[in-house]
Parts: C-alpha cells; sequence; structure tokens
C-alpha cells in the first residue's frame, strides 16, 4: 500500500503544478503604443492569433479581416511602415479574448479557453547609425521602425552621443536657421538637431546636421511622430566614411580592363603545356 500513497502525493503535487502554470502567462507579446494615445495597446493580428490560436480570415474582395470569427473594424487598427497590421487590444475582447490589467496598468493579460498572453507597455529607445544611414526605433525587443535616412553632411555633421526625444514636438516646424525651411513631422534631438521629413532622402549625409526620414512610400516621418513620446531615448552612434569611401573608388581596381590579360595570360599557358605534352610524346614514340 506505500507505493499507493506515494503515488496519491506523486499525483496531487502534480495537480498543484498544473494549476501554477495555470496562473503564469505562456507567453510574452511586446505591444506597441502611440504618443497620441499612449493607454491604447496594439499588437500584430498574426502573431497574436497565432499565439491564441486563433483562425484569422482574410476578405480579399473587401480587404476585411475577421479574428475568431470577430470582425475587426478597420478604423481602429493601425500599421507598421512594413505593412504589419496592428489591432488593439480592444478588438481582441470583441473577438472573445479576456482582459486583465495589472494594477499598475502596464501590462494586460489576454486570456482565451487555456491560454494566457501577457502584453506589457515596453520601453521605447531609438538607434541612429550614422555609419549605415539607418534609424531603427524599438519599442521592447520589437523592432517597430527600420528606415533609412540622410544625417548631417560634411561641415554640418550629426553630433553622437546620447539624447532624448523633445521637448519640441511639433507636426510643421520650421527653421530658425535656414530660411523658415519647412520641417513636417519634427522631433527635437539636442538644440538645432531635429529628427523630420524630407521629400527626398539620400542613403548618405546631406543635411545641415538634421537627420532626414522620408515622407515618401509609407511615410516614416510621420509614423515615428506618431509613436515616439516625449522622452525616448535616442542613441546616436558611428561615423560617416566619407575619406574610406573616396579612397577605396580611387584605388579599388577596374574589373574588366584586366580580365582580357587574364584570359590570354591563361591561353597561352595552356598551348605551351599541350606543346610540351605532344612534344614528349612524340619523343618516346621515337625512343
Amino acid at each position: 500500500m506505500h507505493w499507493l500513497a506515494r503515488f496519491a502525493v506523486l499525483l496531487l503535487a502534480l495537480t498543484i503544478s498544473a494549476l501554477r502554470l495555470e496562473a503564469v502567462p505562456s507567453e510574452e507579446v511586446d505591444g506597441i503604443s502611440f504618443a497620441e494615445d499612449p493607454h491604447m495597446l496594439f499588437v500584430p493580428v498574426e502573431e497574436i492569433a497565432l499565439a491564441l490560436r486563433w483562425e484569422m480570415q482574410l476578405n480579399r474582395e473587401s480587404g476585411q479581416i475577421s479574428l475568431n470569427g470577430h470582425l475587426l473594424d478597420a478604423a481602429h487598427l493601425r500599421k507598421l511602415t512594413n505593412g504589419t497590421l496592428l489591432v488593439p487590444l480592444d478588438e481582441l475582447q470583441g473577438a472573445g479574448a479576456t482582459i486583465t490589467w495589472s494594477d499598475d496598468g502596464m501590462q494586460a493579460l489576454v486570456a482565451s479557453d487555456h491560454i494566457k498572453i501577457a502584453i506589457p507597455f515596453a520601453s521605447k529607445r531609438v538607434e541612429v547609425d550614422l555609419t549605415n544611414q539607418r534609424l531603427r526605433a524599438y519599442q521592447g525587443a520589437r523592432l517597430v521602425l527600420d528606415s533609412g535616412i540622410s544625417t548631417g553632411r560634411e561641415g554640418k555633421k550629426t553630433p553622437s552621443g546620447e539624447f532624448k526625444a523633445g521637448p519640441v514636438k511639433s507636426r510643421m516646424h520650421r527653421s530658425r536657421l535656414y530660411h523658415n525651411a519647412p520641417m513636417p513631422w519634427s522631433v527635437q534631438v539636442h538644440e538645432n538637431i531635429f529628427i523630420h521629413g524630407f521629400r527626398k532622402v539620400p542613403r548618405r549625409p546631406s543635411s545641415h546636421g538634421c537627420i532626414r526620414l522620408p515622407l515618401t512610400g509609407a511615410n516614416p516621418a510621420k509614423w515615428f511622430y506618431n509613436w515616439i513620446d516625449l522622452g525616448t531615448p535616442i542613441s546616436i552612434k558611428g561615423h560617416w566614411p566619407v575619406a574610406t569611401s573616396v579612397r577605396v573608388e580611387e584605388s579599388a581596381p577596374p574589373a574588366h580592363p584586366f580580365r582580357p590579360k587574364v584570359v590570354i595570360i591563361a591561353i597561352v599557358i595552356t598551348m605551351a603545356c599541350f606543346m610540351i605534352i605532344l612534344f614528349v610524346a612524340r619523343r618516346r614514340g621515337k625512343l
């Protein structure tokens, strides 16, 4: 009977462990928030559907999307600049999920059946890469924006360092230094240095020191402005390799002028080897 008692204790322990695991979220998904409505949290539609094991359907004719049989309100959806569709947590609740918030309001627990997903208000940060002329924005571990930029040209270089967004943030700022030039979707980085939209953004430094984001395509400049909060850390690192790029361009040997010479040399060597082999073969035949 001792083995039966031990089995009962083991079964009880497994039951308690299962109950504990049930209370713990099975997964965590970093939420995405926007400055204009900071209390609303979004998640990628496909990602949350997969996590909750919900069916997602797309009506190709109307473009409407249903999640777990619930038709999503297109007016409430957002997109990343790469086209990823975002859904607010309110819509998940309409699709049948239960949402509870932490005491501090910084994390939501989305539950459906026995699946629980933790969705936190993750912190935001921005990285500006001067070497590769790119801006990357993160919320938690999630990359929410990756865009080409154009920073300050030689003599007007964008300063490197650690900064915070603001205090100036304006839909249409105008430059006091350069003839009242328009700077749409402006976010101040440091003194007269702003991140703002511009019509033409080549993949090289061309500004007076500001960080230019494209206004074209998915309009990364507007998206960034709507997303970033005042006080968000902005890290600017790297160095545009002007001198290096010039040296490489000048010293790089042209590919085509040397190709005929290599071919000719190869042909000559091949013919010489063939003549030597033929000569040796004839000599052996005479012997």
